[in-house]
């Protein structure tokens, strides 16, 4: 599989007017600043090629092979026991999260014309924003009279922000549905106060890829709740190829019993207070 993913390096005009329209003088403007980057190979000026990205396989396991990667392509008949590529020449912002420096200057420029003040919230990998946004949301659930024993959790494209805020879930989002994912929902739950409830969506993309978690492992994550834990959308006879989950989840997310009014929209000063107090985040501005 081959994408062609495109980072903006200047503001564009829609964005800038989408900003302007949205933001009054005062506002704060937050850079979302993922440092992740991979090793990549120079095509021409603006075109780099990346082999592999976040997910199951290691950065060495996608250059240097390994007995994972060699029995996975072993499995599907590949013909070659590791991948053969271009060597990279130099480490760039990864192509799907990693973010580039170069749009702050525009970014500076339009807050400073509107007079707004701009913050950058760095972090190493996506996930490690997940834990800081399930507590944000059990807080503010709780500051509500909300019992926050629910926890929703999402993969990849697989989210539900809408039915997570009308049922009262707390939401935990993965990249994917990997071991190293399914790690850090491990570590979150060992960490937090214990849920009722533990609803869990998985994104079936296929194949049995390298480091893939299987439903198994899955289902003993899903016991840790006190209550209830299950799979949502999920045929585990078919994962990963249960493709009808795409459009499944929505469908059973909204048969939940207990749901409450939608909120008014959280206030910034108020996440703002419960951010900036992690350690998982830097804050720069």
């Amino acid at each position: 599989m081959t994408y062609f993913r495109v980072k903006w390096r200047r503001l564009a005009a829609a964005y800038r007017a989408f900003l302007e329209s949205s933001l009054p003088p005062g506002a704060t403007l937050v850079v979302v600043d993922c440092a992740l980057r991979w090793p990549t190979t120079t095509v021409s000026e603006r075109h780099l090629f990346q082999h592999g990205a976040l997910g199951g396989a290691t950065r060495q396991e996608y250059e240097h092979g390994g007995p994972r990667v060699a029995d996975y392509l072993a499995r599907y008949r590949a013909g070659r026991s590791r991948w053969d590529y271009p060597p990279a020449d130099g480490e760039s912002p990864e192509a799907e999260w990693g973010f580039r420096p170069e749009l702050l200057a525009d970014l500076e420029e339009l807050a400073e014309r509107n007079r707004w003040r701009l913050v950058r919230m760095r972090f190493g990998e996506p996930e490690d924003l997940s834990p800081v946004v399930a507590d944000l949301y059990r807080d503010w659930y709780r500051r509500r009279g909300l019992p926050g024993d629910r926890l929703l959790v999402e993969s990849f494209l697989l989210m539900e922000p809408w039915w997570a805020l009308r049922s009262g879930s707390v939401p935990y989002w993965m990249v994917f549905n990997t071991e190293q994912s399914l790690a850090h929902v491990q570590d979150y739950l060992d960490r937090a106060e214990t849920f009722d409830e533990i609803r869990l969506i998985l994104f079936s993309h296929g194949v049995d890829s390298v480091g893939l978690s299987s439903a198994d492992d899955w289902r003993k994550m899903l016991a840790r709740a006190r209550k209830m834990g299950v799979f949502t959308g999920v045929d585990t006879r078919a994962y990963p190829r249960d493709f009808a989950s795409l459009a499944r989840a929505h469908r059973e997310l909204s048969r939940i019993r207990t749901t409450y009014p939608m909120p008014r929209p959280l206030e910034w000063p108020v996440a703002e207070e419960f951010l900036t107090g992690r350690d998982e985040l830097e804050w720069h501005g």
